[in-house]
């Protein structure tokens, strides 16, 4: 069969299928609504939808989220249980997450821990068990706890902080406060 003859087939098989009320009917036309994000009492009262992703062989489970093109973190861990409600209502535990976070001007910091939750209504990363986070400029961070909070671009460090330098300086306290966009780190409790 020649090249033309497969285009005048093809065309017939479609024509024929034109004639035919489609399965599905077409979305109405117009604008389209936003979805109504559920209060914390509709919540409650619904039944979520749950999913486990464990690893499989050397593929693990990713995470990764995005503002305006521009990437705020990416997630690696053995594990995912996840739990939705509806929209901007998830919450996922994570096993062992690898988690970069992305400030602005290249900045980048690179945290590991046994457990991790990401909470979608408020925007959090919560780390925890021991936290071990390197910075793309060698700084070095050890807490309890840390918390990355995504409208502030903060990570917060709590319990037995210590923090230290390439050039062999250390810092010692019970929170850190180390905020990705400006770069300016602040310290409490320090000993």
């Amino acid at each position: 069969m020649t090249a033309r003859c497969r285009w005048g087939a093809l065309a017939l098989v479609l024509a024929a299928g034109c004639g035919r009320s489609p399965a599905h009917p077409p979305p109405p036309t117009g604008a389209p609504t936003a979805l109504p994000v559920p209060t914390a009492k509709e919540t409650a009262d619904r039944t979520p939808i749950t999913f486990v992703a464990p690893r499989t062989g050397d593929k693990y489970v990713y995470l990764t989220k995005q503002r305006r093109n521009r990437k705020i973190y990416a997630l690696r861990a053995d594990a995912e249980k996840g739990e939705y409600f509806g929209a901007n209502t998830g919450r996922s535990s994570f096993v062992n997450p690898h988690i970069v976070f992305y400030g602005s001007g290249g900045k980048q910091l690179t945290a590991d821990a046994p457990t991790g939750i990401v909470l979608e209504r408020e925007k959090t990363v919560l780390m925890s068990g021991g936290v071990s986070a390197r910075s793309q400029d060698g700084v070095h961070l050890v807490s309890d706890a840390m918390t990355y909070d995504d409208a502030s671009e903060t990570i917060h460090a709590r319990g037995d902080v210590v923090m230290d330098s390439p050039d062999g300086s250390q810092l010692r306290g019970t929170t850190l406060d180390w905020n990705l966009h400006s770069g300016a780190i602040d310290v409490a409790g320090a000993h």
